[in-house]
C-alpha cells in the first residue's frame, strides 16, 4: 500500500499543471458561456431567424434544429458541451498514452521497478494519479459553470449540471484507458497516442454524421461519442449509457494491467516508433 500511495502522489503532482491548466480553462469558458445566455436570449427572435437560415444537416450535425437550439438546453448543449468531449479528449489522449510508456521511453521505468515497488502497485497508483487529475479538472469545470447559474435565466441548478460532466468524466476515462491499453500493445507512446487520437476524432465526427445520415445509426452506436449526454438528456438520463462507458474504461484498465504483467520492460529507446517518410535518417560515419 505504501508503494501505491507514493506511485499515486508523484503521478498525481506530475499532472499538477496539466490539471490546473484544463480545470481553469473550463472553469472560465463556463463562466463566459452562462454569462452569455441572457444578452442572446434577450434577441432571441433574431437568433432563431438567424438559426433557421442554416442548413438542417448543419444543425443536425449539432444534434438539434431551429427550435431546440434556441432554448437554453440547447444553447448550453451546441455552445458548451458539444465539442467538449473532442477538446478533454486531447488531455485524455496524452495522459494515457505516456501514463506508463514515458517512463519506460526515457529509462526510468527499469529502474523503479528494481526498487521494491511492484508492478501492481505502480500501475494502479499511476490510474489512481489520473483518475484525481480527470475527476479535478471536472471539478474545477462543473464549478465555473454552476457559479453563475444563480444570476442567469437559464433555468438550471448547479445539480442538474453535474448530469453532462458525469457523462463527460466517463467519455474521458474511456481514452484515457483505450491510450494506456494501446501504449502497453504497441512499440511505443507516440503510435498509441496517435491510433487514440484518431479514434477520438473518428467517434466525435463519426457520431455527429449519423444525425445527418440515418445509415450511419449502427455505425454510431460503436463510438463513444454516441453515449454522450448533454444538458439535452437531463429530462432522460441513462444510467445505462454511463455505466457502460465506465464498465469499458474499467475493462481496457484490467487488459492493460494484465499486458503489463506479462512483457518485458523496454530499456530507453527500445522499440521506438517512427513515420519513415518523417524520421531523418542518420549517416553512418
Amino acid at each position: 500500500m505504501k508503494s501505491l500511495w507514493i506511485t499515486f502522489r508523484y503521478t498525481f503532482r506530475g499532472l499538477r499543471g496539466q490539471t490546473l491548466g484544463w480545470g481553469l480553462g473550463l472553469a472560465l469558458y463556463g463562466l463566459m458561456i452562462v454569462s452569455m445566455y441572457d444578452s442572446m436570449a434577450a434577441q432571441s427572435d433574431q437568433l432563431q431567424q438567424l438559426i433557421a437560415s442554416y442548413p438542417e444537416e448543419f444543425l443536425a450535425f449539432f444534434g438539434g434544429d431551429a427550435n431546440s437550439l434556441v432554448t437554453p438546453a440547447g444553447f448550453l448543449g451546441m455552445y458548451a458541451f458539444s465539442m467538449m468531449p473532442l477538446i478533454i479528449g486531447i488531455f485524455a489522449v496524452l495522459a494515457g498514452s505516456g501514463l506508463i510508456a514515458s517512463d519506460e521511453e526515457r529509462g526510468r521505468l527499469d529502474l523503479i521497478i528494481t526498487h521494491p515497488v511492484g508492478r501492481t502497485p505502480f500501475f494502479f497508483g499511476r490510474i489512481l494519479g489520473v483518475l484525481a487529475a480527470c475527476l479535478a479538472i471536472h471539478l474545477l469545470g462543473w464549478l465555473g459553470f454552476s457559479l453563475m447559474l444563480g444570476r442567469s435565466s437559464l433555468g438550471f441548478s448547479w445539480v442538474e449540471m453535474q448530469v453532462p460532466f458525469l457523462s463527460l468524466f466517463a467519455q474521458t476515462l474511456v481514452y484515457v484507458t483505450l491510450g494506456l491499453l494501446l501504449s502497453m500493445l504497441l512499440p511505443s507512446r507516440g503510435l498509441a497516442a496517435m491510433l487514440t487520437g484518431l479514434v477520438l476524432v473518428a467517434s466525435y465526427f463519426g457520431s455527429s454524421l449519423s444525425f445527418m445520415d440515418e445509415r450511419l445509426e449502427a455505425l454510431a452506436k460503436l463510438l463513444p461519442y454516441h453515449y454522450f449526454q448533454t444538458v439535452l438528456s437531463l429530462a432522460e438520463l441513462n444510467i445505462g449509457w454511463l455505466f457502460g462507458l465506465l464498465g469499458a474504461a474499467l475493462l481496457m484498465t484490467l487488459l492493460a494491467w494484465w499486458r503489463f504483467l506479462q512483457r518485458d520492460i523496454r530499456l530507453s529507446g527500445e522499440g521506438s516508433w517512427h513515420i519513415p517518410l518523417l524520421t531523418r535518417r542518420r549517416r553512418v560515419a
